[in-house]
C-alpha cells in the first residue's frame, strides 16, 4: 500500500514567554532590585521581560500591550543582540528630547503621552512609541560613550520640572565593593559629564522620590561611613555636591565582644523622601532605623533571618520590610506595631513604591535552584489588595543555567549565600560552568483539552497558557513546608518534594503525577528517596483534585523512570503505564464501579542490571507495548502482559539497538522510532528492518543524561511528523564562559525518508513537545516558549510583525495593487478578453496572499496523472492533483 502525505511548509518565531527581569538582582551593591513604571494615565503599569515589554492594566489584571524587542530592529539590537545589556530603568516621554522644547511646550501632549524611554545597563536610551507599531523606527542615543568596559548603567534620576537628567552607574572593583559614578546628560551635545566618584562602595540605596542618595562605604582603616547627599542643586559641580553631604558612622546593632559578625552585615538599606531617616537592614534579621537629624537610632526586630527589603512610605510614616519568611511587614514607626501580609508565593527581595499609590513586590521562588524564578506584585497601598501579579514560565532546568542569584542568608544552604562567602559563590558558578558538557533540559507537557503547558515547578505545577502568554495557575501538588509558610534559617536545608514528571490523558481530563520526597539530611536514611505516584482528576474551576495516591508503585527505592499514558482504544485513555529501573512494568487504570484508580496488570523485574534508559510505546489498537530498557527493545502483548509471541518466520519480538535508548516512538502503528546514544533510527515494524537512519553522536554524546533525550523529541500524532532538537556550542565561542549555545529543530516525516523543515534558534532548547493540533512548542533556557507550524494565524506568529507583509508593499504600491483589481474588473466590463483579466486578477490576488508560485495550468498539466490508476489510493490522487497546482 503507497501512504502518502500532503507536506505543508513549516514556520518557525519565538512567540511567547519570557522572564521577568529583576535587574539589579545581580549587582549585591543595589538596595533596589525592581523597575516598574506606571503609564501616562496611571491605568497600567509597564513590566521588563527579557524579550519585550509589558501593560498590564491595573483594573482588569490583563496585559493590555506587549512590545516585543524582535519587532523592532533598535530594540534587538540593544536588548536581545551579542553584546546587548538588559533593562535597568524606564521614563515616561523622550528624556533625550532638548529642554528647550521641554520647557516651551513645543513637544506636542500627544508625544509626551506614548513615548517611553527604555534605558539599557550599556548606557543606551532607546524612545519607543507604546501607542503605535514597532515597525516605527525608534530613536536611539548612546549614552555611555565613555563608559569603561565593566561599567554599567544602573539608575536614572529626573528633577521635578524634567529638564535635568543624571544618571548613575556602577563598576566592579572587588568580589564586595564597587565604584560609582554620577553623570549629568547634556540633551544639546547628547553626552555624558561627570559630576561625581565615589569608591569601595558596599552598598547604596535612593529615596522613592529620587531626590536623595545615600551610600555605605569602607574607608582605608576598614571603617563603614554612610554617605548621603542630593542628586540635584542649582549647580553641577563638585562642590555643590558636597554641600549637600552628610557622613555618619555606621550604627551597629550589638556592642558585646561576641557578637555574631551578621550582626555587622549590612544587606539593605532604605531613604525617606525627606532625607530625614535611613533604615538599614542587618543579615541578622535586625532593622536599625536612624534619625539623621538628631543622630537617634532604634532597633525593629522581628525578623529571624537576614533582611532582603526595605521601604518607606511617601510621608515617612510607615516602614515595609520583607525577608525569607515571605511575609510583607510593615512597621508603624510612631508606635512601632506592626501589620503583616503573609503567605507570600516567594522571598520578598525587593519592595517599592509606586507613584505614592502602590506598592510593587519583587518575590524570588528559591525553591528553584537551577534558574532565577522572579515573580512581581502590585498592591495597592490603601488595602493591600494584589492588583497585578506577573510571572513567565517557571522551567526547572537539569543542570543551573548562568546568571544564577542566590539571596542572602544567616544560614548555608544550597538556596542561599552567605553574607561571608559573597565573592566565593561567583567563583563556585564559573566553575561550574567550566564544564564542557552541560544538560539544560527540561520538562514541560501540553494539557489535550485546554491547550495549556503545565511546568512542574518543585512541589508545584504551574499551568501557563501559550497564547495569551500568562500563567493561569499555580498549584501546589505535594505538601511541604514551604506550602504552609516560609522556610527560615535551618529549615532552609530541609529538602522540598519534587514533581518529577506529569501526564494527561488523550481527553485532558486526569492528570497522573510522579513525585519524590526527600529524608531527611545527617541520617543514616538521608539518600532514601520515596517514589510517590498521584492519580489527579480535574475540576469545574480548574484547580486538580487528588483522587488516588500510591506509595511506592514499584516497590521500596524503587523509582518510576517512565509513565505512558493509554491511547484512547484502552478503557478511554483513563489508564497508564508505569516502568522503573530494573525492567519492572505496571498497568494502573481507572475503575468507575469503585470510582478509583486499580493496579491491573504486572511484568515482574526480570533483568540483573539497572539502567534509567527507560522508554515505552503503545500501539493505537492497543495490542502491543514497546518496551526499551537499556539497549533492548522488547515487544508485548497487553492482553497477556508477557512477550509477544510470533507467528510467522518473519515477526519478532525483541530486537537489540546499538547503545542505550534514549526515546521510544510509534509513528502511524506501522514505524518505530529508536533514538539512542549514538543514531536516530526508524524501524519498519512490517518489514522488521531499519529503513533509515542518523548520526547523532556528535551532538549527543554526553551532553544529555540517559533518557533526556526524550524530551527533545515529539510526534504529531495526527500526521506522524516528528519534531526533533539537536542542541550544539558555538565553536567560535568555545573559550567563552559560560559557553554559549545554538539549536536547530528539524521535523522529519513518518519514517525519517523526508526532512520537511530545518530550522536554527539562537539558544539553547530545553524541551519541544506537540500541541495536540498541528504544531510543536518549544522551551529555550531564557525561559522563552517558540512554535514550530504550518499554520499562520497572526496570535501564533505576532512576533513577526503583523502588518510586515504591508509595510513592505508601502502604501502607495498596495494602492496600485488594488487598482489592478479594480482595472481588471473594468476591463471586462469593456469587453476585454475575459481570461485576460482573470488572468491578472489571479495573479494580484496570489501576490497580496503571499503566493509566489508564478505556475500556469493548461490542458496538458494533468496528463501524467492517469498514466497508471492501478489500485491507487483517494488521498494519493489527490496528492498528485496538488503536487500539479502547486
Amino acid at each position: 500500500m503507497v501512504q502518502s502525505v500532503l507536506h505543508q511548509k513549516y514556520k518557525v518565531g519565538v512567540v511567547s514567554g519570557g522572564k521577568v527581569v529583576f535587574p539589579r538582582s545581580s549587582n549585591r551593591s543595589c538596595s533596589a532590585k525592581t523597575v516598574t513604571l506606571l503609564t501616562h494615565d496611571q491605568s497600567g503599569v509597564i513590566v521588563p521581560f527579557n524579550n519585550q515589554l509589558k501593560i498590564y492594566s491595573l483594573e482588569t489584571r490583563q496585559c493590555v500591550k506587549t512590545l516585543k524587542y524582535a519587532n523592532n530592529k533598535q530594540l534587538t539590537e540593544q536588548f536581545l543582540g551579542p553584546t546587548a545589556g538588559q533593562v535597568c530603568d524606564l521614563a515616561l516621554g523622550d528624556v533625550t528630547q532638548e529642554q528647550q522644547k521641554q520647557q516651551e511646550g513645543l513637544e506636542s501632549i500627544d508625544d509626551r503621552e506614548k513615548h517611553i524611554s527604555v534605558f539599557s545597563s550599556s548606557g543606551s536610551v532607546t524612545v519607543v512609541n507604546c501607542k503605535g507599531r514597532l515597525v516605527e523606527e525608534a530613536k536611539v542615543v548612546e549614552l555611555g560613550g565613555s563608559f569603561a568596559h565593566n561599567e554599567s548603567l544602573v539608575k536614572v534620576f529626573q528633577n521635578d520640572a524634567k529638564t535635568v537628567l543624571r544618571a548613575l552607574t556602577s563598576a566592579q572593583e572587588s568580589s564586595t565593593a564597587y565604584t560609582y559614578r554620577m553623570y549629568d546628560y547634556n540633551r544639546t551635545e547628547q553626552k555624558l559629564v561627570e559630576c561625581r566618584k565615589i569608591e569601595h562602595v558596599l552598598l547604596t540605596a535612593w529615596s522613592a522620590n529620587g531626590q536623595h542618595l545615600c551610600a555605605l562605604t569602607k574607608d582605608q582603616s576598614s571603617k563603614k561611613v554612610l554617605t548621603l547627599w542630593s542628586v540635584f542643586s542649582s549647580d553641577s559641580s563638585s562642590s555643590s555636591y558636597d554641600e549637600n553631604e552628610l557622613q555618619l558612622p555606621l550604627p551597629i546593632t550589638s556592642s558585646s565582644a561576641n557578637a555574631s559578625p551578621n550582626s555587622q552585615f549590612v544587606t539593605v538599606m532604605a531613604l525617606d523622601n525627606n532625607c530625614t531617616q535611613l533604615a538599614i537592614g542587618f543579615a541578622s534579621g535586625v532593622i536599625n532605623v536612624l534619625n539623621l537629624q538628631d543622630h537617634s537610632s532604634r532597633l525593629l526586630k522581628w525578623h529571624i533571618d537576614s533582611v532582603l527589603s526595605l521601604c518607606f512610605t511617601p510621608d515617612g510614616s510607615y516602614l515595609l520590610s520583607g525577608g525569607w519568611e515571605k511575609v510583607l511587614s510593615l512597621w508603624q514607626l510612631s508606635t512601632n506595631l506592626q501589620q503583616f501580609l503573609p503567605r507570600l508565593n516567594g522571598v520578598v527581595v525587593d519592595c517599592d513604591i509606586v507613584n505614592d499609590k502602590f506598592y510593587s513586590l519583587g518575590l524570588q521562588l528559591t525553591e528553584n535552584q537551577t534558574s532565577s524564578d522572579y515573580q512581581l506584585l502590585i498592591l495597592n497601598s490603601t488595602d493591600l489588595n494584589s492588583r497585578v501579579s506577573v510571572s513567565g514560565p517557571l522551567c526547572v532546568y537539569q543542570t543551573a543555567i548562568k546568571d544564577v542569584v542566590l539571596p542572602m542568608s544567616a544560614v548555608s544552604s544550597k538556596a542561599s549565600a552567605l553574607p561571608s562567602d559573597v565573592g566565593k559563590s561567583s567563583k563556585k558558578q564559573q566553575r561550574k560552568l567550566k564544564r564542557k558538557r552541560q544538560d539544560y533540559s527540561s520538562i514541560f507537557e501540553v494539557q489535550p483539552k485546554t491547550k495549556h503547558l503545565y511546568f512542574p515547578h518543585i512541589s508545584a505545577v504551574q499551568a501557563y497558557d501559550f497564547y495569551k502568554n500568562e500563567q493561569v495557575s499555580y498549584q501546589y501538588l505535594a505538601s511541604g513546608v514551604n506550602n504552609s509558610m516560609g522556610k527560615v534559617r535551618s529549615e532552609l536545608n530541609l529538602k522540598e518534594p519534587t514533581i518529577a514528571d506529569v501526564k494527561f490523558t488523550k481527553d485532558g481530563k486526569w492528570m497522573i503525577s510522579h513525585e519524590i520526597e526527600f529524608s531527611p539530611d545527617n541520617l543514616l536514611s538521608s539518600n532514601d528517596l520515596q517514589h510517590v505516584l498521584k492519580f489527579w482528576r480535574g475540576s469545574e474551576t480548574g484547580d486538580w483534585v487528588l483522587e488516588t495516591k500510591v506509595i511506592s508503585p514499584h516497590g521500596v527505592k524503587a523509582p518510576v523512570t517512565s509513565i505512558l499514558v493509554a491511547p484512547r482504544s484502552v478503557n478511554n485513555s483513563y489508564g497508564c503505564l508505569t516502568a522503573d529501573n530494573n525492567g519492572g512494568l505496571k498497568y494502573w487504570f481507572y475503575n468507575e464501579k469503585v470510582s478509583n484508580w486499580q493496579l491491573s496488570k504486572v511484568s515482574s523485574p526480570n533483568n540483573n542490571h539497572f539502567s534509567n534508559s527507560v522508554e515505552l510505546a503503545w500501539s493505537i489498537d492497543g495490542s502491543l507495548i514497546f518496551h526499551a530498557f537499556d539497549d533492548k527493545v522488547t515487544v508485548l502483548d497487553f492482553n497477556t502482559f508477557g512477550k509477544f509471541k510470533k507467528d510467522s518466520e518473519g515477526a519478532f519480538n525483541e530486537f537489540t539497538m546499538d547503545s542505550s535508548v534514549q526515546s521510544l516512538m510509534l509513528v502511524n502503528d506501522s514505524n518505530l522510532i529508536v533514538a539512542t546514544q549514538t543514531t536516530l533510527n526508524a524501524v519498519n515494524l512490517l518489514l522488521g528492518e531499519v529503513e533509515g537512519a542518523f548520526d547523532l553522536f556528535p551532538y549527543v554524546n554526553g551532553v544529555y543524561r540517559n533518557g533526556h533525550l526524550a524530551r527533545l523529541m515529539s510526534c504529531d500524532e495526527k500526521n506522524g511528523r516528528i519534531g526533533f532538537v539537536v542542541n550544539q556550542q558555538n565553536p567560535d565561542d568555545s573559550k567563552q564562559l559560560p559557553a554559549k549555545h545554538t539549536s536547530r529543530v528539524l521535523v522529519f516525516n513518518a519514517d525519517l525518508t523526508q526532512r520537511l523543515g530545518s530550522f536554527v534558534h539562537d539558544e539553547y532548547i530545553s524541551c519541544i513537545r506537540w500541541n495536540h493540533d498541528t504544531d510543536f512548542i518549544f522551551l529555550d533556557v531564557k525561559n522563552r516558549l517558540g512554535v514550530v507550524s504550518t499554520t499562520t494565524s497572526s496570535e501564533m506568529f505576532e512576533e513577526v510583525d503583523k502588518d510586515a507583509v504591508l509595510d513592505q508593499l508601502g502604501t502607495s504600491r498596495f494602492e496600485s495593487e488594488l487598482n489592478k483589481l479594480a482595472s481588471s474588473k473594468r476591463n471586462a466590463a469593456d469587453g476585454i478578453e475575459e481570461h485576460e483579466a482573470t488572468e491578472q486578477e489571479e495573479a494580484t490576488l496570489g501576490f497580496i496572499n503571499g503566493e509566489k508560485s508564478q505556475k500556469l495550468l493548461n490542458m496538458n498539466s494533468f496528463t501524467s496523472m492517469f498514466e497508471n490508476l492501478e489500485n491507487v489510493q483517494m488521498d494519493t490522487f489527490f496528492d498528485r492533483i496538488l503536487k500539479v497546482i502547486s
